[in-house]
């Protein structure tokens, strides 16, 4: 047998045959390793979470519930988000595609659809004052966390070089997830179960720091994690594609092709595009495997970059919603769109500095001059008057143009400064940083 056919029987079995494998950890500086189709398939339920979460905030924002609507959505986004942390930080380090693996991850998979099912009333319960966690909410996550904590057991009696940080994975999960339910089934004032929320979520923050600093990290791949986050990114910029196709559909409906019509599918794409193109100019994977130590304010930088992204989606939505029904005014628009687009790029500015752990003055301007679009469009609606849209009327259709056409004007400020300065600047702050 001629060593081409052994390394391509080789290549079969790994690929074709999933029965049980050991569970001895991945090489954290192995490079080029890619994710796979598990995982891949695995995301996609995520991406369904963060719609239907964009799509009640959407929702409720349309009914004149905005500000228990954002509180629910945080909820809804931190726990979906951390929860698809945790899984890709296991897969980095153990994630060896056996039978089962797959099956764990699978039953994870039904979790996710789960608390996707209780979003609606989670939504609904924090807009009528109470507690945005719900039962419904606690079982999808028990689903989700329980196999993972069995999976850290399993990687704990088989990698006996990080047995004590596996065996302190699954503890934090455990009791993390005991509280989680706790505050859905012990009756208390809706106030006092948000305070015990977010001193779980502050927990569930900082403890695998704490953990990983006392007992040595799992073996987490720096370059792959970097990869995972971003093809999550991508698939949720999708959703703000849906929701563009969305917008323009219903203006379609209400007059047909026109001017305007063409004009907002152009912009919100463009609004796509360069939340794409703008995430993509910070050089993670580059960064991180040179210093993995970064990785724990990067990783938690994603939090509110996938909130904002599909809230960006949420605002689309909104607009769609007053194009359709005339319920919402002009400058309700605009602040559904400009808040999340604006909150993403203060994100993406800090993402690089925590991640260069550097700070440039040419921020400054760049930031300034992606704002100031998105200012003029907030002032452009409230010149307009807060009357609901009537697109029966060529002014209220050249304002809401004028709107949808500043606020993706931000995007194109933000890339064409990033690449005009971002290169240069980015060398420079490496290199300030190299011993």
């Amino acid at each position: 047998m001629t060593s081409d056919t052994a390394q391509t029987r080789s290549r079969l079995r790994d690929e074709l045959r999933h029965r049980i494998r050991p569970m001895t950890g991945r090489d954290p500086r192995e490079r080029g390793r890619t994710t796979t189709p598990l995982e891949l398939l695995y995301d996609l339920t995520y991406v369904i979470a963060f719609a239907a979460a964009a799509e009640q905030l959407a929702h409720y924002i349309g009914d004149g519930h905005a500000l228990p609507a954002i509180g629910a959505y945080a909820f809804a986004i931190f726990a979906v988000s951390w929860a698809w942390m945790n899984y890709t930080w296991f897969t980095s380090a153990y994630g060896n595609d056996d039978a089962l693996f797959r099956v764990a991850t699978i039953v994870q998979m039904i979790g996710v659809i789960i608390l996707t099912f209780g979003l609606p009333v989670s939504f609904s319960s924090a807009v009528h004052g109470d507690s945005p966690n719900n039962l419904l909410m606690v079982v999808g996550y028990i689903i989700m966390r329980v196999p993972l904590i069995g999976l850290w057991l399993r990687a704990a009696r088989q990698d006996a070089a990080h047995r004590r940080v596996d065996i302190a994975y699954a503890i934090m999960i455990g009791v993390a997830q005991t509280g989680w339910a706790l505050t859905a089934i012990i009756p208390m004032p809706a106030a006092v179960t948000i305070g015990i929320l977010i001193a779980l979520g502050v927990v569930e923050l900082a403890a695998p720091i704490v953990v990983e600093k006392r007992l040595g990290p799992p073996p987490w791949n720096a370059g792959h994690i970097a990869e995972r986050f971003s093809l999550l990114t991508l698939i949720t910029i999708g959703e703000v594609v849906a929701a563009v196709t969305t917008a323009v559909g219903s203006l379609v409906d209400e007059q047909g092709w026109s001017a305007g019509a063409a004009l907002i599918a152009a912009s919100g794409l463009v609004i796509a595009a360069s939340l794409w193109w703008a995430y993509f100019l910070i050089p993670s994977a580059i960064i991180l495997e040179k210093w993995p130590d970064r990785i724990y304010a990067w990783r938690y930088a994603h939090l509110p970059i996938f909130g904002a992204i599909a809230a960006v989606g949420a605002g689309l939505r909104v607009a769609a919603d007053a194009i359709a029904h005339e319920s919402l005014s002009l400058l309700q628009v605009a602040l559904a769109l400009a808040i999340p687009l604006a909150a993403l790029v203060l994100m993406i500015y800090a993402t690089w500095m925590v991640l260069l752990r550097s700070y440039d003055l040419s921020h400054i301007p760049l930031l300034l001059g992606c704002l100031l679009p998105l200012a003029a469009a907030v002032v452009v609606a409230a010149l307009a008057g807060g009357d609901p849209i009537d697109l029966a009327q060529p002014q209220d259709l050249a304002t809401l143009v004028i709107v949808v056409g500043l606020v993706a004007c931000a995007g194109i400020v933000e890339v064409v400064g990033h690449e005009v300065v971002g290169y240069r600047h980015t060398v420079r702050a490496f290199e300030g940083a190299e011993p």
